[in-house]
Formats: C-alpha cells, sequence, structure tokens
C-alpha cells in the first residue's frame, strides 16, 4: 500500500526546520523546511493522513528540538530519557491541532487552504506558550536569532509575527513553485 503522507518528506522537513533551532546558524533551513510538510499536505485529503502527517513531522520535529533533555536534566538517563519521550510527545499534539485544522481548512477552501497555513501556525503557536503548561521555546521565531535585523522585527510584531513571516514565505514558495 503506497503511503500517501510520504513519511521520508516529513521526516526530512521536520528535521531541517528543527535543525534550524540549533546553535549551528542554519536559521535559514526554516525558511524553506516547511515546504515538504506542505507539499504533502498538498497531496491527501483524507483529515486521518493529516493526523498521521501531523503526528510524524511534530514529533521529529520535537525530537530535533529538545533531545538534549534525555541526558541533561540532571537525572538518571532512564528518567531523563522518559521525561523526554513525554515533552515531545506532549508537544506534538500542537502539531496535530495545526495538522487536523489545515484538513478540514483544505476540504472547506480547497483552491486557497495554504494561504491559511500562517495564520493557524501562528495561533497555535501562541496559544501553546500561554498557560501553566506553556512552552514558547519550539517556536520557529526562535530559528531567526542570527539574524538581528530581523530579530529586532521583535519589537514591533512580537515572536509570533516573526514566526507568521518565516511560515508565509514558505506557503510563498509553495504557491511560486505550484502556480509559476
Amino acid at each position: 500500500m503506497q503511503r500517501i503522507y510520504s513519511p521520508p518528506a516529513l521526516i526530512i522537513s521536520a528535521i531541517l526546520t528543527g535543525l534550524a533551532h540549533q546553535p549551528l546558524q542554519l536559521g535559514w533551513l526554516a525558511w524553506f523546511g516547511l515546504l515538504p510538510l506542505i507539499f504533502v499536505f498538498n497531496r491527501i485529503t483524507e483529515l486521518r493522513h493529516f493526523i498521521i502527517a501531523g503526528f510524524i513531522w511534530g514529533f521529529t520535529y520535537h525530537l530535533t528540538i529538545i533531545f538534549w533533555m534525555a541526558t541533561n536534566i540532571g537525572t538518571t538517563h532512564l528518567i531523563g530519557f522518559i521525561s523526554m519521550l513525554a515533552a515531545v510527545s506532549f508537544l506534538t499534539l500542537n502539531i496535530l491541532a495545526v495538522s487536523f485544522l489545515m484538513g478540514i481548512l483544505k476540504k472547506r477552501f480547497p483552491q486557497i487552504w495554504f494561504w491559511f497555513f500562517p495564520l493557524v501556525w501562528t495561533s497555535i503557536e501562541y496559544l501553546r506558550s500561554i498557560g501553566p503548561l506553556g512552552f514558547p521555546w519550539t517556536s520557529l521565531a526562535n530559528t531567526q536569532l542570527d539574524f538581528l535585523t530581523l530579530a529586532q522585527n521583535t519589537e514591533i510584531t512580537g515572536m509570533y509575527g516573526i514566526s507568521f513571516w518565516v511560515v508565509f514565505v514558505n506557503i510563498s514558495l509553495f504557491n511560486w513553485l505550484v502556480r509559476p
């Protein structure tokens, strides 16, 4: 059976976007790292495929970002590994929400669904950061810390404005590649 949601493309996309968070000065990867995810979303139509794709991408993405938690929290390796998996699983729920909403929007607006992606992504990022379980450290805006001119725009737009623009550029590239 052919997997329409293409796990290798999702894993590559998640790793590229996750590497942009690491202190390796690879923040530029975020500007096109979401493209494979968007192309997979473009291929699929069923809501369950959106959920599966969101889980694969979200789990790999968050694992790439917070892998260090398994060995750097001052506890045994087993407890560290379990807490890292729990954190990654919890954070993956946010990407599942993005995927679910994009599946609904694609069904409702089949021609322009992808233009909603930056708004949905940024909204979920904002909701993820509030409350006692808020976790803003995996925000796409954090990938742009090496670019001081861009990072200074957070004074005007906040970190969610930067995340919005990163996703918007990915969507614009997708639109340009699909309809040159």
